[in-house]
């Protein structure tokens, strides 16, 4: 049975090198299958209940943690051991929490927008360049989880926006940038207590060596990173309001 789970949840099935590498074709492969789910489901249901709706953004959100806390399960056969950089301080690792918390807890709301913003951020800037996916073929269970992940991740924060589950009002950002020194902070007690590089504060995320190297102290990246989120954070919020007052002037025309 051990042996048969090694085979199950192994690199290669039948050792083609074939590899998700930033902009290959398997990688162009996930992400119109990704990003076609995500408008094939806003199309499905831009016209269903609120109910039905919500329906919808609670399975994405089960799928979430259900992918997330099964992983830990296999990773003696996929890693040979814990593999630690799952553990929730990235920022897409911790959202899988704070999904949790903003779609099934009562008071769930009140980080309902942060969290809905930061999940569509921070999964699509790794779907777009995937540089940890890993070593395994397209269809391996490390390559599948980890896109899955992501993929669903993406998915329950941009169709949150995009039904009306949740409502991006400027005023409100400075939730945004309060969870993104809080993510940073907590990132950082997990990089000296394990010493790792969660949410790339030790290193930079292209790993070119800005640290290593010299080039920037490190410190500089607990400044950097949080600071580039919150500008997209802030490029979200323009698209929003963008096409708010785009589709209030076709209505109005």
């Amino acid at each position: 049975m051990r042996e048969f789970l090694f085979k199950l949840f192994s690199m290669s099935y039948f050792d083609t090198g074939i590899q998700i590498t930033p902009f290959s074709g398997a990688h162009i492969v996930y992400l119109i299958l990704i990003f076609g789910s995500i408008v094939g489901g806003w199309f499905a249901l831009r016209g269903k209940s609120v109910k039905a709706k919500e329906k919808a953004l609670r399975l994405l959100a089960y799928a979430l943690v259900i992918s997330y806390l099964s992983d830990f399960f296999v990773h003696d056969f996929v890693y040979g051991g814990m593999n630690i950089d799952k553990l929730p301080f990235h920022i897409c690792t911790v959202l899988c929490p704070l999904v949790a918390i903003a779609q099934f807890n009562k008071n769930g709301h009140k980080i309902a927008e942060p969290a809905a913003v930061l999940a569509t951020l921070a999964p699509m800037m790794y779907l777009c360049y995937p540089a940890s996916v890993g070593s395994g073929e397209p269809w391996c269970y490390q390559a599948v989880q980890t896109m899955f992940y992501h993929g669903v991740l993406m998915a329950w924060g941009i169709l949150s926006i995009a039904l009306g589950a949740v409502e991006l009002r400027i005023e409100k950002v400075w939730k945004s940038a309060a969870l993104l020194v809080g993510i940073t902070l907590w990132a950082k007690l997990g990089n000296l207590a394990l010493e790792h590089n969660w949410f790339f504060l030790e290193e930079d995320a292209f790993y070119i060596g800005l640290v290593a190297n010299g080039i920037i102290p490190k410190w500089v990246l607990m400044i950097v990173n949080p600071v580039v989120f919150f500008l997209a954070v802030l490029a979200v919020y323009g698209v929003v309001y963008g096409v708010r007052a785009l589709s209030r002037k076709k209505t109005v025309a």
